[in-house]
């Protein structure tokens, strides 16, 4: 369908839709003490392209005691025909929404949370694809996180592309937001929201629906933009601290859709399975131990464990958003032993059931340096050992010239790694102390030995490297340069030509980034350096580019 079809088709049917008096959409809002952000909430959605008139909003007032009413009240007079305000005494969410859904006249319904937005497009998108995918009961858009985050949520990978999916084929693409999502009225019918479960109640509401008919859209134009308040009150930001959601939450939700699907089917189906394997891995990254006494963090363990052996391992396997060592730690709790000892290495991946859990060809983060300089010719590495292998079975080395270099090990309660279980391993740092002689120029190649066969690595850097994680970066000394190229540290004699090439090439490469402020800072720290020592240049540098972060690798014991 070309562009212009495509408005064409759209505008006569929301002309028809307005013209008959109806809405398309109808979204309510629980609000509960979010005066401050109600503009940005309740503006994205009268300024919808799609256009207001064709939306009804609800506002239910959940007994606020901040300003919330009267922001209500101004877009309450200002749109009278097709907005609707509410105030009840607190009573939750789930009434709230509750009640909201017995004033919805719209075709596809939407509970907006009120400190969230959407994307300005958003309707217009949905409203076409509901009209194109008849069969569809519920739609989701993207989240992407705000104010103080600005990412996605970690199951964006099933938006790949728009499209249709469904779930007994790909059971990995659960989804567990209401607000994010829009639904056919004709297909919640009677559903409601289960009351009194402070958090959980989006996922049971789409499984509810999703366990009779697992179809469900991705639109990946359509964005729900989920606000990471910057001081940490939100419900989900603080549920954690809260005793409710140790137990509460994860009976009422887990354990109930877990039923449900075996009471439909006689089975836990895939996706269940995969949602519950989502839930466990989250909360076992939580710090159980430091919220709960040891009455109740014992019964949360077996809750956890209960769950853990209610599903398979794969489901735990393919999750996408954790780390391998916590996948091996789930694992090993599941079967009260050390599974590390079922690991096998070929073709350089560590496999464990026939997943891949480690691929060596392409991992950048078994090490990530935190401090490289030199100092009296000596070229200090101090950096994070992330390998989660078992520490007697691995060790690390590097080869410079002719020469094979070993460092030495130091336990750090910095990178300690905790977990619901409490301290599952000891950080350790990995420290190299490298002779540099006259050289003219020579590369360090770092390895691992593990399971008698050595690999080559290639750490990363960290914030305090001096050298800038940008391509082209480099770090210079009175009598050295170090660059990293292709990986590999790469190390020159000092030369004042050579420095001025890296330079440029530098400067070249921050230029098409965008980042000629930092060339202007650059600038500005080489000529302090050169005026407070003349004698003795020395460059120290401070920006960091980009962030490195810890990815797929980390190392655990058992207490």
């Amino acid at each position: 369908m070309t562009s212009f079809n495509y408005i064409f088709f759209l505008s006569i049917n929301i002309i028809i839709f307005s013209s008959a008096k109806c809405y398309l959409f109808s979204v309510i809002m629980a609000i509960y003490n979010t005066g401050r952000y109600l503009d940005d909430s309740i503006g994205s959605i009268v300024n919808q392209t799609i256009g207001f008139t064709n939306i009804q909003l609800i506002l239910i007032n959940d007994g606020s005691t901040d300003n919330s009413e009267e922001i209500c009240l101004k877009y309450k007079n200002k749109f009278n025909s097709n907005i609707i305000y509410s105030k009840i005494e607190h009573s939750g969410v789930s009434i709230s929404r509750n009640i909201g859904l017995k004033y919805a006249l719209g075709k596809y319904i939407n509970f907006l949370d009120a400190d969230d937005k959407w994307d300005l497009h958003a309707f217009m998108y949905v409203f076409y694809f509901f009209k194109f995918y008849k069969n569809v009961g519920i739609v989701a858009g993207r989240l992407k996180f705000f104010e103080t985050l600005n990412s996605y949520h970690p199951l964006d990978y099933k938006f790949y592309k728009t499209r249709v999916a469904n779930l007994t084929v790909e059971y990995n693409c659960i989804h567990i937001s209401g607000p994010s999502s829009f639904f056919r009225k004709s297909l919640i019918k009677t559903n409601n929201f289960v009351k009194d479960i402070f958090s959980g109640e989006d996922t049971i509401f789409i499984n509810n629906l999703l366990l009779i008919k697992p179809i469900i859209g991705f639109i990946r134009e359509v964005i729900y933009y989920y606000r990471r308040r910057a001081d940490s009150s939100s419900a989900v930001q603080t549920q954690s601290k809260k005793i409710d959601f140790y137990f509460s939450q994860i009976k009422l939700v887990g354990e109930y859709l877990l039923e449900k699907s075996k009471k439909l089917y006689n089975q836990i189906v895939p996706f269940i399975q995969f949602y519950l394997g989502y839930n466990i891995l989250f909360r076992i990254i939580s710090l159980a131990f430091k919220i709960l006494n040891n009455n109740q963090y014992n019964e949360y363990c077996k809750i956890i464990l209960k769950l853990l052996n209610e599903i398979e391992d794969k489901y735990i396997l393919e999750q996408k958003f954790a780390s391998s060592r916590i996948k091996i730690l789930a694992l090993s709790k599941k079967y009260n032993r050390d599974i590390r000892y079922d690991i096998y290495f070929q073709n350089n991946y560590l496999i464990y059931s026939q997943y891949i859990l480690t691929d060596f060809n392409n991992i950048n983060n078994i090490i990530i340096w935190r401090f490289l300089e030199i100092k009296d010719n000596i070229l200090h590495f101090e950096g994070k050992d992330n390998f989660w292998m078992l520490k007697e079975k691995y060790y690390y080395y590097c080869i410079i010239g002719n020469k094979q270099i070993f460092p030495y090990y130091l336990d750090y309660s910095g990178y300690d790694f905790y977990t619901m279980f409490g301290l599952v391993n000891k950080g350790r740092l990995i420290i190299f102390d490298i002779p540099l002689e006259q050289i003219k120029q020579i590369t360090i190649k770092f390895f691992i030995s593990f399971m008698n066969k050595s690999i080559e690595i290639f750490p990363s850097l960290g914030y305090f490297c001096h050298i800038p994680t940008l391509e082209n970066g480099y770090y210079s000394t009175k009598n050295y340069i170090i660059k990293q190229i292709q990986k590999r540290i790469v190390i020159y004699k000092y030369d004042e030509n050579l420095e001025k090439v890296f330079t440029n090439q530098y400067y070249i490469q921050l230029h098409k980034l965008g980042k000629d402020n930092i060339i202007e800072l650059r600038k500005k720290i080489i000529a302090y350096n050169y005026e407070k020592d003349k004698y003795n240049k020395k460059e120290i540098w401070i920006i960091n580019d980009s962030k490195n972060q810890a990815g797929d690798n980390g190392e655990f014991f058992f207490r």
